[in-house]
């Protein structure tokens, strides 16, 4: 999900032997809202947005009404030709986009054809909705409804496709991770079955960069409550 602390996550794995992209593939650059980087491979947010763009969907529209989405044979192609550069490049590797939230069912649609499901583990960030909920009214001049909204519902589509296709994952709280950073990312890289250099945590992992919590006064609804409390049982830390 947008803003959900997986930059942080994405530039500790890419400086820890996780490829996440090159220089020339990280797209934004360093931005004053995200000051360290979004460590976002650019070859698949494009390939993500033409998914969305065949379902009639903008991401940046923050529109609360998200299709179905099914990729077209033309986009499957293009999935599978970067996923076999991946795997050419690198022995260990990764992306980062929320965009993925709504599009990891046809990602794993496609693992599955390739033999590389077995191989696959999902590192699953999440960040309050209320927090998330303001720092996008902030960025985004969006209402605090639409955001809890777009929250739940990339979360809904997240873990609607982690049930169809249950691969390995790691699920932990980016509050978790401000709050108690090298023992989160110990048990991450664990998982992972890599090491990880300690002093790398500290160049992203920075607690007042956590700029968006919202008012106790701002109340979630049953759906959102019980969504929350779903993920909070999921978690691996």
């Amino acid at each position: 999900m947008h803003r959900s602390g997986t930059s942080a996550v994405a530039g500790i794995l890419h400086l820890n032997g996780i490829a996440m992209g090159s220089e020339k593939t990280f797209k934004p650059k360093p931005l004053p809202q995200n000051p360290k980087g979004f460590y976002e491979n650019y070859d698949f947010r494009k390939i993500n947005d033409q998914i969305l763009k065949q379902a009639g969907y903008k991401v940046k529209s923050f529109d609360t009404d998200i299709p179905v989405i099914h990729a077209s044979d033309r986009t499957v192609t293009k999935m599978g030709k970067l996923t076999e550069k991946q795997v050419f490049e690198n022995t260990d590797w990764g992306w980062k986009d929320p965009r993925t939230c709504l599009t990891l069912s046809e990602w794993l649609t496609l693992f599955e054809e390739k033999g590389l499901l077995e191989d696959t583990k999902v590192v699953f960030t999440t960040r309050s909705a209320s927090a998330v909920a303001e720092s996008l009214r902030k960025r985004n001049e969006l209402h605090i409804d639409n955001g809890l909204m777009l929250w739940r519902l990339y979360h809904e589509r997240a873990l609607e496709a982690l049930e169809q296709f249950p691969v390995p994952r790691f699920h932990f709280s980016y509050e978790n991770l401000l709050n108690d950073s090298h023992s989160v990312c110990g048990r991450l890289f664990q998982f992972l079955g890599k090491s990880f250099e300690t002093s790398m945590v500290g160049r992203f992992i920075d607690p007042d960069l956590n700029r968006s919590e919202l008012s106790a006064k701002v109340k979630l609804g049953g759906e959102l409550t019980a969504l929350s409390e779903k993920l909070h049982s999921l978690s691996s830390v």
